[in-house]
Order: C-alpha cells, then sequence, then structure tokens
C-alpha cells in the first residue's frame, strides 16, 4: 500500500506574515487553471514516476521533482528532510505546506513547497496526487544511499574503511592543490597488538579496536576524517592543517590512548599507538602522500614505539 501521511489531519498550511495584492488572486487563478489542465491523471503520474525512478541519487531525485512541479504551482522551492533529520523547514515571509511521506509504515522523511502566495484546497488536492509518485524512488534511493554508506564503513568500528580512503583522499588532494590549501595525513598503529589478540583472545582485541576509536575521536574534529586502513592500522586525513597543527594533534592522541585503559570482559589495560605524519607537498600524489605517513609511522615503531614521527620526503 502507497500512501502519503500528513503531519497533522490536514496538510500542514503555515500562513506567513507577508505583503499581498490583487495580483495574487489572478496567479491563483492561472496556476488552478493548469492544474485542470494537468489533473495528476495516471499517465501523467506514470510519466512522472518514470521519470524519478531514473536516478538513485536522493539530492538529483529531489531536484527532478521540483523541475517538474515548481512550473505548475509557481514555486518559490521544494524542501526536503531526510527522516533521520532534526532540523525544522525556515520558509519566513512565505507560504509552506508540507508532508510527511510514509511508504507501507517505512517513514522517508518530510518534503515542503513553499511559494510567496497561499495554497488553496484544490492545490492541495494536487500536491497529495503527485506526491504518490515521489515516493517509490524516494524509497530507493534512500535505500541506495543507505547501501552505499554501509559499504564506505567498517562494520567493527563504524568508521570509514580502506574502500572510503582512496576516493576520499583523492578528492581532498584535489581540493587542496586547487584551494591551496594545507593537507596532512596521520598513519597510526596500535603497540603489540597481536600479544593483546593472543593473551585475551580475538573478541577482547575487538574490544580494543573500538576503545581506540572513540578515544582518536574524543581529540579529533567533526571535520578531520578516520579510516580504518586494515587490521590494527589506521589513517587520519586532516583539512586545513599544517606541520604543527597536525603534530599537536597526533601528540594529543597519542597521550589520550595512552593514559585511558581499555575495558572489556572485566579486563583492563592500557595500550599505547606509534604515529607518522605526512603533509602534502605540491608535487604529491596519493600514493606518495599516504606512503610518507606510512614510513614514519614504520619509523615510530622501530624506534621504540608510542611516539610521533614526522615524514618530510621519502
Amino acid at each position: 500500500m502507497i500512501n502519503v501521511v500528513k503531519k497533522m489531519a490536514i496538510p500542514t498550511l503555515s500562513i506567513v506574515k507577508g505583503s499581498y495584492s490583487v495580483d495574487t488572486d489572478a496567479q491563483n487563478k492561472k496556476v488552478s487553471k493548469t492544474i485542470d489542465n494537468l489533473n495528476a491523471d495516471k499517465q501523467s503520474l506514470l510519466e512522472l514516476s518514470n521519470k524519478l525512478h531514473s536516478t538513485l541519487d536522493l539530492n538529483n531525485l529531489i531536484t527532478l521533482f521540483k523541475l517538474d512541479v515548481s512550473p505548475i504551482l509557481n514555486l518559490d522551492d521544494v524542501y526536503y528532510q531526510a527522516p533521520d533529520s532534526n532540523e525544522s523547514f525556515n520558509v519566513k515571509g512565505r507560504h509552506m505546506v508540507s508532508y510527511q511521506l510514509v511508504l507501507q509504515k517505512k517513514n522517508l522523511g518530510d518534503i515542503a513547497l513553499v511559494r510567496r502566495t497561499r495554497f488553496n484546497t484544490k492545490e492541495q488536492k494536487f500536491i497529495e496526487k503527485i506526491l504518490v509518485a515521489l515516493l517509490s524512488p524516494l524509497n530507493n534511493a534512500l535505500d541506495y544511499q543507505q547501501a552505499m554508506s554501509l559499504a564506505l564503513r567498517d562494520p567493527l568500528t563504524g568508521i570509514y574503511n580502506r574502500f572510503a580512503m582512496d576516493s576520499m583522499v583523492s578528492r581532498e588532494i584535489d581540493l587542496s592543490q586547487r584551494n591551496h590549501a594545507p593537507l596532512s595525513m596521520i598513519a597510526l598503529d596500535i603497540d603489540f597488538f597481536k600479544k593483546v589478540n593472543d593473551t585475551y583472545g580475538h573478541a577482547f582485541g575487538d574490544c580494543v579496536l573500538k576503545h581506540l576509536t572513540e578515544c582518536v575521536k574524543e581529540c579529533t574534529r567533526t571535520t578531520d576524517a578516520m579510516f580504518r586502513y586494515g587490521g590494527e592500522e589506521f589513517n587520519l586525513l586532516l583539512n586545513n592543517t599544517e606541520l604543527s597543527g597536525a603534530l599537536e594533534l597526533a601528540e594529543r592522541i597519542r597521550q589520550h590512548i595512552e593514559e585511558t585503559p581499555c575495558v572489556c570482559n572485566e579486563h583492563s589495560i592500557n595500550i599505547t599507538a606509534s604515529m607518522g605524519i605526512s603533509v602534502l607537498n605540491a608535487n604529491d600524489t596519493q600514493a606518495s602522500f599516504f606512503k610518507r605517513a606510512d614510513e614514519a609511522l614504520y619509523q615510530a615503531k622501530a624506534a621504540g614505539r608510542n611516539q610521533v614521527i614526522y615524514q618530510k620526503s621519502l
């Protein structure tokens, strides 16, 4: 069953303060005439649905819907909020009609149509009809978005995985070189992790990996990207960060890990981590940028572990 569920018994219609003129009625009549001509019949809805089914990208989907519907209703804009959004629509000075979209009891988020003149009853009924064509492609787009997000995440720690790192580092290098902005990388490895697994078991080792992830998150910014590169090795990508900032952050992380016990299954141990740093050079490739951080990491481990080393060049 496909249904459009409103937030209230009637569409949420916000009457806001604004300026009105005699042209308003004339405009509404013009819009109503256009709606009467289209009438949201089955063929029109099928054509709209087919068009919307042409993309799995959420932003593109809403754009297609907006481009198709806006000329008919003389809309100023169409806003969409995903199911997990806590924000509210902000449309000061305009009129809005908003709906919660539901498909087979699954919440697909909220949509708001906005313009400078009021929506009449006929227009609201028309909107409800055309929203039906949005539900199935919107559901597909949300499922695809979730699948892609899961594909880029490490299932144990919840942070980005190696696959995500390849694409994100490439993009950040391009942005850094184009905008002449600093970019740094920290390669991090848990010291003696094999010994932890051998002594306490792999389940405890998993706890250690999650514990370290939380320790790092407590020290970093929301704009810093953390990746599990493999096993007990992690990487941090720090945009707009010069060497001094990367060194300061790495040392803060190192101290926090060393001073924070990992408690799991009635066992408590202290772990340490070694880190290597590289800062993007003008002629760097993704491979050379990563290799310097990785080699600095191994220098830190060879020098006695639980320390930070910066690798300027190969």
